[in-house]
């Protein structure tokens, strides 16, 4: 269970605002779009995107992190 949400707690932001642009895309009729709108709802996401990729790769670079200072302490205790 900690591995499922170590992935997708990094993604949880981005799966939201993918569902918020599409379910108002999918609402606005295409009459009332206003040019902006598409453009603006469908890249919207990608700061998200990529803000999970950051968190994600920091997460993993601490657990990195983590275990080398395990191993340092387990081989400066055996000395």
């Amino acid at each position: 269970m900690k591995k499922v949400s170590r992935f997708v707690l990094p993604w949880l932001a981005f799966i939201y605002a993918v569902y918020l642009c599409y379910s108002t895309l999918d609402r606005i009729p295409p009459s009332q779009t206003q040019y902006w709108e598409p453009a603006f709802y469908s890249f919207l996401p990608m700061c998200f995107f990529f803000a999970g990729v950051a968190i994600y790769a920091m997460g993993r670079e601490i657990r990195e992190l983590r275990q080398k200072i395990v191993e340092l302490e387990a081989g400066a205790q055996a000395h």
